[in-house]
């Protein structure tokens, strides 16, 4: 580094940071926090730094780092920090209106912040090349893969970027036209005849794009000078974008299940057989795209009072009248069983908590407020829900106990939402 290794660059900086330490021993430290945001975390910049200046390594900066990278401290925090340190070193350089001292400053610093990058970036690849060989391993397992098959051929795609970018090497970039991969083909040929709704497609494919657009910023940058830490920086988009596109097809894939699968014949549903098969395969998806789901489980209330009063006959219209309330509110993605006499399930990819029983919530009140109509009569028809997440960190191996555990839970909140009275969300 031609900055760094400078030997007048060395004296510099250890007289300001010396005279810099000696400024925060004079000044409260709690009104240095209040104005300038300084943080417990400079004492260790100026240890790095001053290490570095007097044994000629960055050793503690690198350690540092990769701490902060382990604990997921976001790059940019760390910079904002460093960039501070600077900035007060700058300041007393300008106290003297010694301007030569001021661009030596910026220049070291830019050559600092870049190497930090560098380790940063090593780290992270290193990181992402693990998670991807997870992901893909979680979509080589599945029993069915589906239209998945084409995300898994994206995330062999991300493999070799991968290794271009940590060999940096251009020349070993995927496929960069997102018209050529093997994922945009599919997009392009087979996809509109397996999904009707267009805007899916299209949203899907923006996507796609998206993230070549910016595998080629990362082509461009790769051998470009002080390259680290914008290459980190579209790495980690791109990764987003990877995941985005790995739940988007998820989706799609739950749509297709729906479709395929033989059906319970009075409610339309799928058969409570195919729930193990699917379920386990929704728990691979959600760890390969480091995503939760939902369960929710809910049965018509007093539905054995129901038939004893009208017959059988109008039980039937009335798991009818329920189902066809359930498809108009859920989402074509969404797996509903018909897991008992009149209990169901249903799998809802992609979703949170929260958002499972708001849809849970929504579709109770619809019940209530939509009676079932037979003749002149107006029969009520509620039902109690329960609700939980299934979260991909929360499990590494899937068996079968592991699923009777995820079932078990979710009925053990529709039996609490019997318990506290029916007609509820828990």
């Amino acid at each position: 580094m031609k900055v760094w290794n400078d030997a007048e660059t060395k004296a510099l900086v250890m007289r300001l940071l010396q005279e810099f330490d000696e400024r925060l021993l004079d000044t409260p430290m709690d009104e240095l926090l209040v104005v300038d945001s300084i943080s417990v975390s400079w004492r260790e910049l100026m240890r790095c730094l001053q290490e570095a200046v007097q044994h000629q390594h960055h050793l503690h900066c690198h350690e540092l780092i990769e701490r902060l990278g382990a604990d997921n401290t976001p790059f940019m925090l760390f910079i904002h920090e460093f960039g501070i340190l600077k900035n007060h070193l700058v300041r007393l350089s300008l106290e003297r209106d010694a301007l030569d001292e001021v661009r030596t400053i910026f220049a070291l610093f830019d050559e600092l912040e870049d190497e930090f990058a560098g380790v940063y970036l090593k780290h992270f690849i290193a990181r992402l090349g693990l998670r991807n060989h997870l992901r893909l391993s979680h979509i080589q397992t599945l029993s069915e893969k589906n239209i998945l098959v084409y995300f898994e051929s994206h995330l062999v795609w991300i493999d070799q970027l991968i290794k271009a970018v940590e060999q940096r090497d251009p020349s070993n970039m995927p496929e960069l036209d997102h018209t050529r991969c093997e994922f945009g083909n599919w997009l392009a040929e087979q996809a509109p005849q397996l999904i009707r709704d267009r805007s899916h497609i299209e949203q899907i494919s923006s996507i796609h794009k998206s993230m070549h657009d910016v595998v080629n910023e990362v082509r461009a940058r790769m051998r470009q000078p002080r390259a680290n830490g914008p290459l980190y920086a579209l790495l980690k988009k791109a990764e987003t974008y990877s995941l985005e596109l790995g739940n988007e097809i998820s989706l799609l894939n739950s749509i297709i299940i729906m479709s395929v699968y033989n059906k319970d014949p009075l409610t339309g549903f799928l058969n409570r057989r195919f729930l193990d098969r699917v379920l386990i395969n929704q728990m691979e998806i959600a760890k390969a795209t480091e995503t939760a789901f939902s369960l929710v489980m809910f049965d018509i209330d007093h539905f054995k009072k129901l038939n004893d009063k009208h017959g059988h006959q109008v039980g039937d219209r009335a798991l009818e009248h329920v189902a066809a309330i359930v498809r108009e509110t859920l989402r074509q993605s969404d797996l509903v069983f018909r897991y008992g006499g009149e209990e169901f399930l249903v799998i809802l990819p992609s979703t949170h908590l929260d958002s499972a029983r708001s849809l849970a919530e929504r579709l109770r009140q619809r019940l209530e407020e939509q009676p079932l109509v037979m003749g002149a009569r107006l029969i009520p028809v509620t039902a109690s829900f329960g609700a939980t997440e299934v979260a991909p960190s929360g499990y590494l191996v899937i068996d079968n106990s592991l699923l009777r555990e995820v079932v078990a839970e979710c009925d053990g909140r529709l039996y609490m939402a019997k318990h506290r009275g029916r007609n509820r969300v828990v």
